[in-house]
């Protein structure tokens, strides 16, 4: 089997360290290595290296808490960052493989000028190419907006197209044919598609949406250039959700509850900010 070279990386440093290492331990190892890696990937490819936005927003949207990557303005270049987030809809889903209370999203964003074929040759190619994702495994949900860029990338063909009804896509609002969370004050809502991975089986031969066995890790925006729909262009990924992916080390919910804590009283104490509400849900 050829390796790439991330997993020649990962087995150098097993070996050099052992095989006892913390889960927690290895957990947080990963998700530094992880991070790293994702810029640097885009970084090296001449990509702006972006600050994250603070974790408290100020708005009343999502508790006060970072939902997301969306920005209210993006250099005209093309540029990546790892934004921390949380959603206050996911504290009662701790059961869910990839649900955590605080993720990070690998966000890269295009040059002015740039469309969905650019990202998706681009993003693609990361978790195939980098984190050694199987092509034949991906599963590809959208609508009938993503079927010309389905039928003409034959890397995208390895994998599955299952096809959302437009109409449908639009009220969920959930990333998987359109994103449009209900009142997220940076967006109005833009065509997406989103990418999953096998979790369990993962060998129907009939797919529907949403897929039980398999695992979202990333969305890629489908807004061409002068097409005038807000949004970025470019797409991101879960980063702890790629590793899972991988059966790399990552942070159960309770270690990612305890790190939201922490990281929120951090940034409310440095900045003199009011500890936003939304904290509670995941806090009591």
């Amino acid at each position: 089997m050829k390796l790439n070279r991330r997993q020649v990386v990962r087995l150098a440093a097993a070996g050099g360290a052992g095989l006892l290492v913390p889960c927690k331990f290895a957990a947080a190892q990963q998700g530094a290595s992880s991070a790293a890696e994702f810029s640097k990937h885009f970084s090296d490819m001449g990509a702006e290296v972006l600050d994250p936005l603070p974790l408290i927003t100020g708005s009343s949207f999502n508790g006060g808490l970072r939902f997301d990557d969306t920005r209210k303005s993006y250099p005209g270049g093309m540029s990546v960052s790892v934004q921390p987030s949380s959603r206050i809809e996911d504290a009662g889903k701790s059961n869910e493989t990839g649900v955590l209370a605080l993720f990070h999203i690998g966000v890269l964003n295009l040059s002015t000028g740039a469309g969905p074929r650019d990202a998706i040759k681009l993003l693609l190619g990361y978790v195939v190419d980098e984190v050694g994702l199987d092509p034949e495994k991906l599963v590809f949900v959208s609508t009938e907006v993503f079927k010309p860029y389905f039928s003409s990338n034959s890397l995208l063909q390895k994998g599955r197209f299952v096809k959302r009804d437009q109409a449908e896509a639009m009220a969920a609002g959930d990333g998987s044919g359109f994103f449009a969370p209900a009142g997220h004050p940076e967006t109005k809502g833009f065509a997406t598609v989103s990418l999953h991975y096998p979790i369990g089986s993962g060998t129907s031969a009939e797919l529907q949406y949403p897929l039980p066995d398999y695992l979202e890790i990333g969305e890629i925006c489908l807004v061409e250039p002068g097409d005038g729909a807000a949004g970025p262009v470019g797409g991101g990924f879960g980063l702890e959700r790629l590793a899972i992916a991988t059966g790399a080390p990552a942070p159960d919910y309770a270690d990612s509850r305890a790190s939201l804590v922490e990281a929120v009283k951090k940034e409310a104490s440095e900045t003199g900010t009011d500890l936003p509400a939304g904290l509670k849900v995941f806090a009591d």
